[in-house]
């Protein structure tokens, strides 16, 4: 039998839009499930007047909204704005708010690249391919963080070719194939290379179920799914 739970305030009629997972979110219960379990999109921009007002104009939390407001007047670290707001909806124990707590202080000790790429990936993850294809190029345009590895750029290259095959960019998918090549010496990324390069040039491919999908373009969105996996080790 699962565990239900009870709202404490209104589920409301007009949804708080969260643009970086592409998410309508209905209640106090369902912002604070999203800022606990994704937290790698979670930076003090996400905490604004526009938050605010539907807490307080939508939601009803009055004495949350008002923390809030001061906390952001102030300056506050975001961890406190996060554990404050998942806190007040009891969906969590004090152990778990703990641990989450402890997730975010984690974060503070990534370098700044590897804070980015966790972003992009969420971002990658939950279908939101534009914004992850900004994090990425940011990443590529900062300078070269050599101890971070050469795994670390070549999953980043991989994961920018991932975002240009969902938007049928094949082209461009296939330049960041090569480069993630000359980080990563795998046969999978030179195998996504050529695949790409083939439907960029509008080639045949000799794979049958590769070829009745490209007349279908929604199966053929759920092909790359599994040929083009995220890599989000290193």
């Amino acid at each position: 039998m699962g565990l239900v739970t009870i709202c404490k305030y209104n589920r409301t009629k007009t949804p708080l839009f969260v643009e970086q997972a592409g998410v309508n979110l209905y209640s106090l219960e369902e912002l604070s499930y999203f800022l606990y379990y994704n937290i790698c999109l979670v930076d003090s921009r996400f905490f604004n007047e526009r938050l605010c007002r539907w807490l307080l104009e939508e939601v009803g939390c009055e004495k949350l909204t008002e923390e809030l407001r001061k906390g952001i007047a102030s300056g506050v670290d975001v961890v406190k704005l996060v554990v404050v707001t998942v806190k007040e909806s009891g969906l969590f124990a004090e152990a778990e708010l703990q641990e989450l707590v402890t997730r975010m202080e984690g974060l503070k000790t990534l370098k700044e690249q590897e804070r980015l790429k966790m972003r992009a990936d969420e971002l990658l993850k939950n279908r939101n391919e534009w914004a992850a294809m900004e994090e990425y190029r940011h990443i590529l345009k900062m300078h070269q963080n050599h101890s971070l590895g050469t795994a670390f750029y070549g999953a980043v290259w991989n994961n920018l070719g991932v975002c240009y095959v969902r938007q049928f960019l094949f082209s461009q998918a296939v330049t960041c194939f090569e480069k993630a090549y000359e980080y990563r010496r795998e046969e999978e990324i030179l195998k996504q290379a050529e695949l790409a390069r083939k439907l960029a040039n509008g080639e045949k491919t000799t794979d049958k179920k590769v070829a009745d999908e490209r007349t279908q373009p929604q199966k053929k969105l759920l092909q790359w799914e599994r040929e083009y996996r995220v890599k989000v080790s290193g």
